[in-house]
């Protein structure tokens, strides 16, 4: 029997026949660009291949924000840009369920009818960001990066730039009734995907004069299930739709802003098989729409959304301020 083909994304093309170089893409963006990585679970694996695209231009982040398993990946960016893209791959090769809830969800939902305020105790994923990270604060990290939680008291969002790293990173990966609350400070933290997902306006209040969104794909429509696993996939889903668009409208209204492209056809956020061609899928999007970026263009970026035009459905409120990258 033959083997299986291979999917291994082709090199980029050679730009006007000349040798490959990075791609300019930081002179037409202010300095004080912000990269912004939403949550989404298992689907944090696309970002990992927007990353390696973004690797092959010249621009540098000035400041990194992140929500839930984008904030793990914007630390990882953030403790090392240089090695960063070479650890996701060792971490996206090995991470599973088990590194989140620990028992397995058998053992999780026979225990659901205890008074324990999640179904998982929140052990696994800390011992996971543990072994991740040797920066143990923020001050040790590389570039300035902030992780978003929720304010379980208030419901308002908390970015966190300084103090520990680690319960910072809990508190932002904290899915409500799956992991329990982190306390930091004295008050209670969950997942930021409640408050704020994709958190572009908090990076605007943080002061980017641009950025690059680093979202987490989509997944292709199913039927309704009523297992732990796909209602909690479910409900972050409608969470995460629900405050997108605001984000992005609020945010292209005042800077640049650049959606890198995602996949669309993506399994539930707790599952994590598939998620190596998932990455090399957005990879392959990703550096295709930064070439017809820069192509496209050739002068400092305006205020607005620069996205594939169809990305952006018809009707969406996000055309009035769309400035569409086409191939």
């Amino acid at each position: 029997m033959p083997a299986a083909p291979k999917h291994v994304p082709p090199p980029r093309p050679p730009v006007r026949g000349r040798h490959r170089s990075l791609l300019k893409l930081s002179t037409r963006l202010p300095t004080d660009t912000h990269y912004v990585l939403a949550g989404g679970g298992a689907h944090g694996c696309v970002q990992w291949g927007s990353l390696q695209a973004l690797a092959e231009t010249d621009l540098v982040p000035s400041n990194i924000i992140g929500t839930s398993a984008g904030a793990m990946t914007g630390a990882i960016v953030a403790e090392d840009p240089i090695s960063s893209v070479h650890r996701l791959a060792y971490l996206w090769s090995q991470l599973d369920l088990q590194s989140v809830v620990g028992d397995g969800w058998l053992g999780i939902v026979r225990s659901i009818t205890s008074r324990r305020s999640a179904i998982a105790q929140g052990s696994a994923v800390g011992d996971s960001l543990s072994s991740i990270f040797r920066a143990r604060d923020f001050n040790e990290l590389e570039l300035p990066f902030a992780a978003v939680a929720t304010d379980l008291a208030s419901g308002h969002a908390k970015a966190f730039d300084r103090g520990e790293l680690i319960p910072a990173l809990l508190a932002s990966s904290a899915i409500p009734g799956v992991l329990p609350p982190v306390s930091i400070g004295g008050r209670p933290f969950i997942d930021g995907l409640v408050s704020a997902n994709l958190p572009a306006t908090l990076a605007i209040e943080r002061g980017a004069q641009a950025m690059v969104i680093l979202d987490t794909g989509s997944r292709a429509p199913v039927p309704v299930a009523t297992s732990p696993a796909k209602v909690v996939s479910r409900v972050n889903n409608i969470l995460a739709a629900s405050q997108r668009s605001d984000q992005l409208l609020a945010a292209a209204g005042q800077v640049p802003v650049l959606l890198i492209p995602t996949p669309d056809d993506l399994g539930g956020t707790l599952d994590f098989r598939g998620t190596i061609a998932a990455s090399a899928r957005s990879y392959e999007l990703g550096q295709a729409f930064l070439a017809d970026l820069v192509r496209q263009y050739r002068r400092s970026l305006r205020p607005g959304l620069y996205a594939r035009d169809s990305s952006i459905s018809a009707t969406s409120p996000l055309r009035q301020n769309l400035r569409p990258v086409n191939p």
